[in-house]
């Protein structure tokens, strides 16, 4: 996929982290992707009320690192396969599309993640890269933006169980034939479940290290 380059350096910034952290996690996750504005533009460089990305599941994973009881950070990636839908006055016809989202995200817990249950707020750079039949002929394929989120935890052990949801914001760039760039403003919601499980020796109880969120 296109522009990978700025999809690896949102990570970039947390390379020295994990040495001070006090407890790693990873946490693979399910979830689901839900678009909330139209992509058509990106698609064909025209407008139309009929085009839109379609929501779609996603899969992914992220690396929690915690310093005490309120901070942390992660990072993580989700996968989305989905389909890009063209309406039309006749029949709708379906094109593959796939998703890439990458984030780095500060955590703050309400409820401190030692407890049985915690509470969290989270915020951050995203980068997002599109992919499919539906956008081989877009130039830029990958944009940068801001995700925050919020969600809870439930410690069963050493492993937490986490739901939550991303709100992913980002100007998706479209460059058309005559050289025009055009920018669509993308406010999309990424629901999440996932199990955090110590990692590296990052130590266990409760933390929501790589919580879904």
């Amino acid at each position: 996929m296109k522009g990978r380059p700025a999809v690896l350096a949102v990570f970039v910034t947390c390379l020295a982290v994990p040495a001070a952290a006090q407890k790693v996690r990873l946490t693979p996750h399910i979830g689901f992707y839900i678009p909330t504005e139209r992509l058509y533009d990106l698609a064909s460089g025209s407008q139309g009320d009929d085009f839109q990305l379609e929501a779609g599941p996603s899969f992914g994973a992220r690396l929690g690192m915690w310093f005490g009881n309120r901070f942390g950070m992660e990072v993580g990636g989700s996968y989305v396969p989905t389909t890009f839908l063209l309406g039309g006055g006749g029949s709708p016809v379906s094109q593959d599309a796939k998703l890439f989202i990458g984030s780095a995200q500060m955590v703050l817990f309400l409820l401190p993640p030692s407890g049985p249950l915690s509470v969290f707020l989270t915020g951050g750079l995203a980068a997002v890269s599109r992919g499919g039949v539906a956008f081989t002929n877009e130039t830029t394929t990958t944009n940068l933006g801001g995700v925050f989120g919020a969600g809870a935890g439930l410690n069963l052990g050493p492993i937490s169980l986490t739901a939550g949801a991303d709100l992913v914001t980002y100007k998706a760039d479209y460059r058309g034939s005559y050289a025009t760039t055009q920018q669509l403003s993308q406010k999309d919601i990424n629901l999440k479940l996932g199990f955090g499980i110590p990692f590296g020796g990052g130590g266990g109880g409760g933390g929501r290290g790589g919580a879904g969120r």
